[in-house]
């Protein structure tokens, strides 16, 4: 990879990251559905210009929508809510790689060595051990969420691997565009103080929700398909196991994370499961590259 692009890599993981850190801050005055809400709204109004009406495939967008737009960063972001550090939702996150391996052995009939069945199990008893740290076991509810939010995404990345032609852009504001009206409607049926806290956010919730929106979506994931154009996935996917390093250095420096023995344990199995089905998957399949018209 060229030095230049490797840059740019290192910026697409830290911009990642820091979506855990400043959705934290935000929701420390938006409600988790809101903040979702009001991001994804600058999300359409940034991206609007450069998109296009996909041709086909509008009931997979429609699922895509409702599912990744919906329910995936409702639970993702109603968990790190509830949670008191960043580190263990950025770790746990990561099961979205062992439910992506499972769930294309069973729907695209893709075949599984004892190597990855190894990884997946030692993931799983990774986030197990975890949930033994005195701080997560207080609220099981916040990694339980966390944990369905990522088999979302894996679903997700199920479907879209059979809507071939619809760009990473394109699916990118379309999941905006179908999540957003339910959103809100959802945050007024089950949230409280939305307008006050509009009202009385500062500017550092409001960039929190800019920087979620721009800065991790719009610059972040525009910069990950340019170089998903440019390389095999052999040679990108194993940088994206930096998201979580990342993660985890801005939840210990800003906002007070507390190493634990389990956090250290379980999060090592993770990342070391996650890190062995990355490889063995990007092996399996070195060519494929993301569209982006």
């Amino acid at each position: 990879m060229k030095n230049k692009d490797l840059v740019l890599m290192l910026l697409v993981n830290f911009l990642w990251a820091s979506n855990f850190l400043s959705a934290k801050i935000g929701m420390e005055v938006f409600t988790p559905l809101l903040f979702t809400a009001l991001r994804f709204s600058l999300v359409i109004m940034v991206m609007l210009p450069f998109v296009s009406l996909p041709h086909g495939h509008w009931r997979k967008i429609l699922i895509i929508g409702l599912l990744m737009g919906v329910l995936h960063f409702s639970l993702m972001f109603w968990g790190l809510s509830l949670s008191p550090d960043i580190s263990s939702v950025a770790i746990i996150n990561q099961t979205f790689v062992p439910f992506s391996a499972l769930l294309a052995m069973v729907f695209l009939k893709e075949k599984i060595g004892w190597r990855r069945w190894g990884a997946i199990i030692m993931a799983f008893a990774g986030v197990m051990v975890i949930g033994f740290d005195p701080v997560i076991f207080a609220n099981w509810l916040s990694p339980t969420l966390v944990i369905i939010a990522s088999f979302l995404v894996s679903l997700n990345m199920v479907i879209v691997r059979t809507m071939p032609g619809v760009s990473a852009r394109n699916l990118t504001f379309w999941t905006a565009a179908i999540g957003t009206l339910p959103l809100y409607f959802f945050s007024y049926l089950f949230e409280d103080g939305q307008w006050a806290a509009v009202q009385t956010a500062s500017w550092k919730e409001w960039a929190a929700v800019a920087f979620s929106a721009i800065g991790a979506t719009v610059i972040g994931h525009g910069l990950g398909n340019y170089l998903i154009k440019r390389y095999p996935v052999s040679t990108i996917a194993p940088y994206y196991l930096l998201v979580p390093v990342f993660a985890i250095a801005l939840g210990i420096i800003f906002w007070g994370d507390v190493m634990t023995l389990e956090l250290m344990i379980g999060g090592a199995m993770v990342m070391s499961g996650v890190t062995i089905i990355t490889l063995r998957s990007a092996k399996k399949h070195p060519a494929k590259h993301v569209k982006s018209d």
